[in-house]
């Protein structure tokens, strides 16, 4: 049964999913017009700019971007924020150039593949979150509009940004395990960065004599590039998690239609489980997000339109992606 005229969510980012656009015939009945493209344009490249400098502030916090804002708030001087950019502006700049271009591939990935398949879609949104987050973005979303994709397209355009992001952020994981230098000014605060698999299995090729080291990581050791990777195979493990409209959803929806359904309730009641077992709560936000948007993944235009055995294959080896970026204790203090 299609639910077309419904609304409904696709979530292409990190955190945040926001909710496509309606058909043709529903946005006519409106009384606004929507978003013209080339406002949309323009709206898409200030959001990515302001993601570039809340990315850079937060590698000049060493990320704890709140650290020199409090010490300037408490000194009633500025002379802390100036001495953390004049001390940290390079580190800072090689996290945030580093964390965007794994953001800018993986969001791509997934927007010329609308462009290939004729998808109506907005341009890459990247989010800012500017002073409170460690790593100054909550990631980037594409709207897409409902209903045009068939089964075997929404599993290619959900997989595309993971795969393109992991191009790019293999290399910057490397520079950042070989190049190890930390920020000169360190903040008094200090949190311990959980390594994921993939990044130990990195350092144990690369530097086996120092590969203990990356087990896990204090944030005033790690380097600007280590922890561009880090993001951005945090960023890739959290999407492709097999839930509602993630980009692990759109691959589960391919792999298995509406029987995804139940994959979607089993992966939400571990990752809900681990968490209150854990006691980690920065997943939470994401979790309630997800349960917004809905475990069940909407109808494509062609449910029965078949994968064939190679993207199969793909599909169901992608979604082990979570257990290799996602490190078990991804953020602590010491």
């Amino acid at each position: 049964m299609s639910n077309a005229g419904q609304p409904r969510f696709s979530g292409e980012g990190f955190l945040l999913a926001c909710q496509e656009m309606q058909p043709e015939a529903q946005v006519a009945r409106q009384p606004t017009p929507p978003t013209s493209p080339r406002r949309m344009r323009r709206i898409a490249l200030w959001l990515a700019i302001a993601t570039v400098f809340s990315t850079f502030w937060a590698g000049v916090g060493a990320w704890v971007p709140t650290a020199p804002i409090m010490h300037a708030l408490d000194s009633g001087s500025l002379m802390p924020i100036r001495q953390a950019l004049l001390a940290n502006w390079w580190e800072g700049l090689q996290f945030s150039l580093g964390l965007m271009a794994i953001l800018v591939a993986h969001e791509l990935g997934h927007y010329v593949l609308t462009l290939v398949y004729r998808v109506p879609s907005t341009p890459p949104l990247f989010i800012p979150f500017p002073f409170l987050s460690p790593i100054g973005t909550m990631g980037a979303v594409i709207m897409m509009q409902s209903g045009t994709a068939d089964r075997k397209q929404i599993f290619d355009i959900g997989l595309a940004g993971p795969l393109a992001g992991l191009v790019v952020a293999l290399p910057v994981l490397i520079l950042g395990i070989v190049w190890a230098d930390p920020v000169p000014l360190a903040p008094d605060e200090a949190l311990v960065m959980g390594q994921p698999l993939l990044i130990q299995w990195l350092a144990g090729w690369l530097m086996p004599d120092k590969a203990s080291e990356f087990v896990s990581m204090a944030n005033t050791q790690a380097s600007p590039l280590l922890m561009a990777g880090w993001v951005g195979l945090l960023v890739t493990g959290l999407n492709m998690m097999p839930l509602g409209q993630l980009d692990g959803g759109h691959v589960a929806f391919g792999l298995l239609g509406p029987k995804s359904y139940w994959v979607a309730i089993a992966a939400f009641s571990a990752a809900l489980g681990y968490m209150l077992y854990s006691q980690i709560m920065i997943f939470s936000l994401m979790l309630v997000l997800v349960l917004l948007m809905g475990l069940r993944h909407p109808p494509s235009s062609d449910d029965t339109r078949a994968l064939g055995i190679p993207r199969q294959i793909i599909g169901w080896l992608s979604l082990v992606l979570p257990l290799l970026c996602i490190p078990a204790n991804p953020l602590s203090p010491i």
